[in-house]
């Protein structure tokens, strides 16, 4: 049926879906979910399947040591509504994820915890966690907790900055975070940098409180660039500047092991590894997009 087939790349999106309007194309991939909900609209047909990546919050201790406490990194996890992220930065097309290997990776795939789907209860759970912790609202209108430093009492205020790219997504996910984050009385600021600006003067340095960033694992040994404790610096992917003896061991012995059944155990226990350290809020894994018109038939 097919007599001739014509390959054409445009600059940018909008050209593509200009492209595609005009019927100069049939099809196109790597469509925003923004753009692909409105083609949708206009009677195209979407396909979509999960990418071998992940997005999350990773937390960088060395420069703010606010993450070293768990009841805030836990809370952090809990008042963030990964649910809103996909419904209204991703239109849907992603999954909410809680671990560090993409739910598509074959042989990993694990049923994720029950989240508490009604938000206004977490928010008001974390708020009661929170306090029995020792924070509390206070003149600045955020959290704050008294400790003794050097046996001298001082107030600390609960805040951080989250740096992400200017990416539309990145940036209205971060929004969102803020926002759920403010809701139980944390201070966030949110900093956004064109992408070149984030990998030399931010990543690059660890010039970070948290980063929203993304991760691509294509297979199982890339978990060894964003985990190993030797990653830790620059040109190393570890931005969670994570360090676990346990864990190296791990990556490492999975790394050599031919034995894909104990290499699938090893994998487990890494996971589990870092749902206890909690270096980073694992977020969401977002679909590769495949736009069609009506008349291309036979795709499965």
């Amino acid at each position: 049926y097919i007599k001739k087939m014509m390959i054409r790349f445009y600059q940018n999106e909008n050209d593509l879906i200009t492209a595609l309007e005009e019927k100069k194309v049939s099809q196109a991939s790597s469509i925003t979910p923004a753009n692909a909900e409105a083609l949708r609209e206009k009677g195209y047909r979407v396909e979509s399947s999960t990418l071998p990546r992940i997005f999350g919050l990773f937390f960088n201790q060395s420069q703010n040591q606010i993450f070293i406490d768990k009841a805030v990194v836990h809370a952090i996890d809990q008042a963030i509504d990964k649910d809103r992220i996909i419904s209204e930065v991703l239109f849907g097309y992603g999954v909410a994820i809680e671990d560090p290997i993409p739910p598509n990776m074959i042989g990993y795939q694990k049923l994720s915890e029950e989240r508490n789907t009604n938000h206004a209860e977490m928010v008001e759970k974390v708020k009661a966690d929170l306090a029995k912790s020792g924070w509390v609202i206070g003149e600045s209108g955020f959290l704050e907790k008294t400790v003794t430093e050097n046996k001298k009492k001082t107030t600390k205020v609960l805040e951080f900055s989250i740096s992400t790219g200017n990416a539309p997504e990145l940036a209205k996910s971060a929004a969102l975070i803020q926002e759920d984050l403010a809701s139980v009385g944390m201070k966030v600021e949110v900093k956004t940098f064109d992408v070149g600006n984030l990998n030399q003067s931010v990543i690059r340095p660890r010039k970070y409180d948290a980063l929203l960033f993304g991760q691509i694992i294509n297979n199982e040994s890339d978990l060894f660039a964003f985990w190993h404790s030797s990653q830790r610096k620059d040109p190393g992917l570890n931005v969670a500047m994570y360090t676990n003896a346990k864990v190296d061991k791990i990556l490492e012995d999975s790394f050599i092991t031919t034995d894909a059944n104990e290499r699938v155990k090893k994998y487990a226990q890494f996971e589990d590894e870092i749902k206890k350290d909690m270096p980073a809020v694992l977020l969401y894994s977002p679909n590769s997009i495949y736009v069609l018109s009506k008349d291309v038939q036979g795709l499965s």
